[in-house]
């Protein structure tokens, strides 16, 4: 069995940070996610798609199900236990005879021939990629004439100063806030280490949609459709284990890890004090950003979206 690394841990363990009932809701939002991003992919019987960082395959098998019994999926990746992973489940399933399994990075498919694939489709993976460009040539390289990207990326430009600055001053480390201000020197810290040591890959807050979109068009596609996904509201309450053993994607450190390594003991029990209560009431200001984006190769069809 492959070793686990850095992004299948992730997924496994420390994005919901172990806990049961939140691995269940946010895989219910990511199968809504992928079914939005499936639902204008052109596909058919007899496609085949090429899931792009495919992690645990949530997108990969759902565009199984619906390329029928002659389609294929080529899953990619960069880890190993997260292709063996696909693997296994695609043995589990039944559907193995239908599925290929290639290590590869986004920016570098040579194991995919050209003008081979219907699709090309990706969640949350360009954020990791420094050349996106590159990334997105190669996409171009192995889609057959017609065929398309369909593309999910959050979007935190912090480009925006003052932008980032309003959703700030609106979240649960509001310095403004009165209820914060028992622990507001402790809270001050960890903004002081995110500001430090968030942009731990300048690649997933260089860009927004819009760019995006350019990147599309100067290497070649011959169209673009992008919608964005905006959303403001509470935050559910969260479990405080939850909390501390969760990080924000796979290349930061769990919140835990973070407090052990900025406060002493007690200023732990004093941040657990004031924040706990909060965390486990809920209704703190949760903001999310993204954008889908479909890009056509040459020749885009006459209704690219049939359903609509």
């Amino acid at each position: 069995m492959a070793e686990a690394d850095k992004w299948s841990r992730w997924l496994a363990q420390t994005r919901f940070g172990g806990d049961e009932k939140a691995a269940e809701l946010m895989l219910k939002h990511l199968g809504r996610l992928r079914d939005r991003l499936l639902k204008k992919s052109g596909l058919a019987e007899g496609k085949i798609v090429l899931d792009v960082g495919a992690g645990e395959g949530l997108i990969g098998f759902g565009a199984l199900e619906k390329v029928g019994a002659t389609g294929r999926v080529v899953f990619t990746d960069i880890s190993d236990a997260l292709l063996e992973h696909c693997r296994v489940a695609a043995e589990q399933m039944g559907v193995v005879d239908r599925c290929s399994f290639i290590r590869a990075s986004a920016d570098d498919l040579a194991g995919i021939e050209d003008k081979s694939v219907d699709l090309v489709t990706t969640r949350s993976v360009l954020i990791y990629v420094d050349d996106k460009p590159r990334a997105l040539s190669e996409f171009l390289r192995v889609l057959k004439p017609g065929g398309r990207t369909a593309l999910f990326e959050p979007i935190d430009d912090r480009r925006m100063a003052d932008d980032a600055k309003f959703w700030l001053g609106r979240q649960w480390m509001n310095p403004k806030s009165e209820e914060n201000e028992p622990a507001q020197d402790l809270l001050d810290r960890i903004g002081e280490y995110w500001k430090e040591h968030l942009q731990v890959n300048e690649a997933m807050t260089n860009f927004n949609e819009r760019d995006l979109m350019r990147m599309c068009i100067e290497v070649g596609f011959a169209g673009v459709h992008t919608e964005l996904d905006l959303n403001a509201g509470p935050m559910p309450p969260l479990k405080w284990d939850m909390f501390l053993n969760s990080s924000g994607n796979p290349l930061l450190p769990t919140n835990a890890e973070i407090f052990a390594k900025i406060f002493t003991a007690h200023e732990r029990e004093r941040l657990e004090r004031h924040l706990r209560p909060a965390l486990e009431r809920g209704g703190q200001l949760m903001r999310q950003q993204g954008s889908f984006t479909w890009a056509f190769k040459a020749p885009i069809p006459e209704k690219p979206f049939p359903d609509e």
